[in-house]
């Protein structure tokens, strides 16, 4: 109990130090709370010690989440088998989200002194695994955003969103083979969009498309320090004909901050961003949700 009592102590100061004390707290600070479930078992972090790691992005690789789990028990750890539906929701007080839905991927437990510790690893589809296709035939005339969408169907997932920005027709016969989310990148980047997996669900969309979340990222609500500015380079692949093909190129701008653990934010999140030097409408591009028994935090990359 002590302990738990003096990493509270810590992130209070944390916090105090980063953010200015003359304003209200963030609401529901108080009583932060992480819940891992698996396969019929439920660990709350009241009970536990919790740790973990969930990035979170718009890319086509795995997004792998990395847990700890301090001190369970043997019948608990059981409950842990790969391939099985694993959640993670986390906030503050009732304010709580899913932060991470995916499968285990690995399981391993071993003694660091008096503590058992249980690491588990899980992925947003098993499905995203590497794997090569057969060699798939096209006619002449395919467009590619079917190509696309007839590649997507062989993760097995629920499709949430397909919205390209442009396409491309064939005019010869389109032969696709060897890696299959690689493929998925390819013939997306053809579309002018990204593809990627969230919470078990696949969108298709352009890097610059989200859903709102009528959300203000700003000190009251836990934004920690001053965002910082960023700027790169996008490319995506642009069909002129079937044999030339060229890269379009994308300037990114926007800004990385880091804040008290917030479950709105994910891939696609529509926010408002406010500080001293900002005030914005953004685009979550990437970012993770992390605790290490003392931080409670999210990182986010916005443009």
């Amino acid at each position: 109990m002590n302990s738990k009592i003096s990493r509270m102590v810590k992130t209070l100061r944390d916090w105090s130090e980063n953010v200015n004390p003359a304003r209200d707290m963030p609401k529901g600070l108080f009583g932060h709370t992480a819940i891992v479930e698996c396969n019929g078992a439920k660990i709350n972090s009241s009970d536990l010690d919790i740790e973990f790691k969930i990035p979170f992005d718009d890319d086509t690789e795995a997004n792998e989440a990395e847990i700890k789990i301090y001190n369970l028990s043997k019948t608990t750890i059981s409950a842990f088998i790969l391939d099985k539906k694993l959640t993670v929701t986390a906030g503050y007080g009732n304010d709580t989200g899913v932060i991470f839905s995916g499968f285990v991927s690995k399981v391993t437990t071993k003694y660091s002194g008096v503590d058992k510790i249980t690491a588990i690893n899980a992925i947003d589809s098993m499905e995203l695994k590497e794997r090569k296709i057969d060699s798939i035939s096209y006619s002449k005339g395919t467009k590619a955003s079917y190509i696309l969408r007839d590649l997507i169907k062989k993760i097995n997932l629920p499709l949430a969103v397909f919205e390209t920005r442009k396409d491309h027709a064939y005019k010869d016969s389109v032969t696709v083979d060897g890696e299959l989310m690689s493929n998925i990148k390819k013939y997306a980047e053809v579309c002018g969009v990204s593809a990627y997996i969230l919470k078990s669900k696949i969108y298709v969309r352009y890097i610059k498309s989200g859903d709102n979340i009528n959300f203000t990222v700003c000190e009251e609500t836990g934004l920690i320090n001053s965002p910082e500015e960023f700027t790169e380079e996008e490319k995506t692949e642009e069909e002129e004909d079937d044999k030339k093909k060229n890269k379009e190129k994308v300037m990114i701008t926007g800004y990385k901050f880091k804040m008290l653990l917030q479950h709105r934010l994910t891939t696609a999140a529509i926010i408002k961003l406010r500080s001293r030097e900002i005030n914005g409408v953004y685009r979550v591009r990437k970012g993770s949700h992390s605790f290490n028994g003392t931080d409670f935090i999210t990182e986010a990359e916005v443009i």
